[in-house]
């Protein structure tokens, strides 16, 4: 187990580790080829992180001693650990370009289908704070995210809920291109075995109905209100369904 101390404990420490630098610094400054000086300078920045200071104070020491094992020891330690992190800042800088690339791609196909999604108004924001917005509620649901796929088409996690018995499906990634009824027909075979929960087979191809969110509410007992729900057809495409000017996404 690994016990960090907090942050208000480490502000002491630090001032330490950049104090000892000073005294080894006015220490050189008075015999240069003070050696335990230029040893705790290199310890002191090594300890505040600053990788480029440490080789800078091990080839003051080995401007003195070439072979000194503990500054060629600690000049190469610290040189991997500059290539590290210099890889770690490109494959970072790498992550970020592509997401940034996949966000763009991903709000281009969006405002082209012109879907109805849903996003509380804010008029103080801007069309780029109100694009990262949308782009953050898209990808901080509970059951996965929007996604473009290489062929360019969009595939959305969708939750089909069965209200009589209080249970759900989840298709984490339900292709814009296919309909309901490709995924029903899998789920409620012609033959097949129904689910645990319909024990009275209740829920065929047939006798189903698909309702989804409506742009329109309703009120109820004349305070509350109610999202309407939107019949559609099984058959037809996620995307057809999402564009009908009836339907919320949410």
């Amino acid at each position: 187990m690994l016990i960090v101390p907090p942050y208000s404990a480490l502000i002491p420490l630090l001032c330490l580790y950049w104090r000892a630098t000073q005294d080894s610094a006015a220490a050189l400054s008075l015999q240069p080829s003070y050696l335990k000086a230029i040893t705790r300078g290199a310890l002191s920045q090594q300890k505040l992180g600053n990788l480029n200071e440490v080789i800078s104070w091990c080839d003051k020491g080995l401007a003195i001693e070439k072979r000194n094992k503990s500054f060629l020891e600690l000049k190469i330690k610290t040189l991997q650990k500059l290539k590290e992190q210099e890889r770690d800042a490109r494959k970072e800088a790498a992550r970020e370009k592509k997401e940034r690339r996949q966000n763009a791609e991903l709000l281009a196909a969006l405002q082209q289908r012109n879907l109805n999604l849903y996003l509380p108004e804010d008029e103080d924001e801007g069309e780029n704070d109100r694009n990262r917005r949308l782009l953050e509620s898209l990808k901080c649901t509970s059951h996965g995210h929007v996604t473009l796929n290489e062929e360019g088409k969009l595939v959305w996690p969708v939750r089909l809920l069965y209200p009589e018995y209080a249970t759900s499906d989840l298709i984490s990634q339900f292709c814009e291109e296919t309909s309901i009824s490709d995924h029903l027909s899998y789920m409620f075979p012609p033959e097949g075995q129904s689910p645990e929960w319909d024990t009275d087979g209740e829920y065929t191809m047939d006798t189903i109905c698909v309702a989804v969110d409506s742009a329109h509410t309703e009120e109820m007992n004349g305070r509350n209100k109610k999202q309407k729900k939107c019949i559609v057809k099984k058959d037809d495409s996620l995307l057809k369904i999402l564009q009908d000017n009836n339907v919320l996404i949410a």
